[in-house]
């Protein structure tokens, strides 16, 4: 399920066999290897949704014993969720230039979320925002400077990475935010290799915004889709939550109680959230 290289000319990639990774050619070559059973990355509920691409995967103990995997993620009502992204101001997927894929309400999400969760004490080490185009990528970060810039509450903060799920292949953290970007055709996620890569590089936290009709009802993408759509498609939230760092926290089979759940409408419900959370600390700020 690893990535292969990309190459940009079709006639190579097919006919010249380029189009594997070094360690699939290797054992197409017959060198010996010992397939890993077990992982021992991410939370069970999250290894799920790539474990059918294994044979028998299982988990080592300490994904289900260790601290971390047993508390829920503060303010998160789920370890893991797909948050459907609508046209925001009109518009989905946008090519500025040719191949060169953005969408700013997707962006826009993400980055509000990234703000959300730092506010209530994450650390920003433990987050990642991954995508699926360079191009995207570039809007991201252009966000999280005019929204974490100088002058402004969160100034200076960043996530640990912001990058593309190819540049991200062998790398995890605890958070990630995902960004599938496409709202017209699936595009290169089709490929589910690199599905695989996108779903598992989150130990605790995985929160996945796309088009949910355009990617759910790919059948290429079914055994890991279908388990998204067990639960709502708006970002659930519980607000009031904060991390902190003793076990008194909510674990992760504990249901939360209907009246703290937060369910956020769109982009701009949750930026509106945001943005109070920033007047309250800024006055908090003052009052000291």
């Amino acid at each position: 399920n690893q990535l292969p290289p990309v190459v940009k000319n079709a006639s190579f990639s097919k006919f010249s066999n380029l189009d594997q990774s070094l360690f699939a050619r290797l054992i197409r070559l017959g060198v010996p290897y010992v397939q890993l059973d077990k992982q021992g990355r991410a939370r069970p509920e999250i290894m799920k949704l790539y474990s059918w691409r294994y044979n028998n995967l299982g988990n080592l103990d300490h994904v289900s014993q260790s601290l971390a995997f047993q508390r829920a993620n503060p303010g998160l009502v789920y370890p893991f969720q797909l948050i459907n992204v609508e046209d925001f101001e009109g518009k989905g997927e946008t090519t500025p230039t040719p191949y060169f894929y953005q969408n700013m309400g997707e962006a826009e999400y993400v980055v509000a979320l990234f703000q959300y969760l730092v506010l209530i004490g994450y650390s920003p080490d433990k987050i990642s925002i991954l995508t699926t185009y360079n191009g995207q990528k570039e809007l991201i970060a252009d966000i999280v400077k005019q929204r974490c810039g100088v002058g402004s509450p969160l100034g200076g903060v960043t996530p640990k990475a912001i990058s593309t799920v190819d540049q991200y292949q062998g790398q995890q953290n605890d958070i990630i935010l995902l960004s599938l970007v496409r709202t017209k055709t699936v595009g290169h996620l089709r490929d589910i290799r690199r599905l695989v890569v996108a779903v598992s590089r989150a130990r605790l936290g995985l929160y996945v915004f796309c088009r949910e009709r355009l990617f759910c009802q790919s059948h290429d993408l079914k055994m890991t889709m279908d388990q998204f759509l067990d639960r709502p498609t708006k970002l659930q939230l519980v607000l009031g939550e904060t991390v902190s760092e003793d076990d008194t926290g909510r674990t992760v089979n504990e249901d939360v109680p209907p009246e703290q759940v937060f369910e956020v409408e769109d982009v701009s419900h949750l930026g509106s959230v945001v943005h109070r959370m920033q007047e309250d600390m800024l006055a908090q700020m003052e009052e000291s």
